[in-house]
């Protein structure tokens, strides 16, 4: 009877809260991602066809014919290039935080790659910063706070938007 008393008036409720302790807790520490797209595949098809016409005349047929197929392969995407950021959860305005950076480049035929980066923010902007192994030297993606445009050096090419998601790598 004891059992009983205890299992029915006591566990149950604290098993409720414990149950909704853990969606709670587990809901706020849920990594952030920010994605942000370029120009769509369609404009990027125009892009490489124009590269491979320009290559066709100069006698490059080999790259040519490179550019043919990344103009094809764009045609059906929706974007030209995409930067996704995915980060811990958002610090305090000044707090440096490890990030994972990942760049797609034609229309998402290429990169991918998780690249480890640093992101640190103001008022204004966040600034994404990873080492680029290939140029040997660091790079710097800006998004502005305002408005969620985005580029690299000066350039706002990118708009970004927030999406969830969650540990099992699936946007919600």
């Amino acid at each position: 009877m004891f059992y009983k008393i205890l299992h029915k008036d006591t566990c149950q409720p604290l098993l409720a809260f414990a149950i909704v302790l853990l969606v709670v807790v587990n809901a706020d520490a849920a990594p952030r991602r920010l994605a942000c797209v370029s120009e769509t595949g369609e404009s990027s098809a125009r892009y490489w066809s124009e590269q491979a016409k320009n290559n066709r005349d100069f006698g490059h047929f080999d790259k040519a014919n490179q550019f043919e197929q990344n103009a094809a392969y764009c045609e059906a995407s929706e974007y030209g290039r995409k930067v996704v950021v995915t980060f811990d959860t958002e610090p305090t305005a000044g707090e440096v935080q490890s990030t994972d950076f990942q760049l797609y480049t034609i229309c998402g035929f290429e990169g991918g790659d998780i690249i480890p980066a640093k992101i640190d923010w103001d008022d204004t902007h966040y600034t994404v910063s990873y080492y680029h192994n290939y140029y040997r030297m660091m790079r710097y993606f800006h998004i502005d706070r305002d408005n969620l445009t985005a580029g690299f050096v000066d350039q706002r090419d990118f708009q970004c938007r927030f999406e969830s998601y969650d540990l099992s790598d699936k946007l919600m």
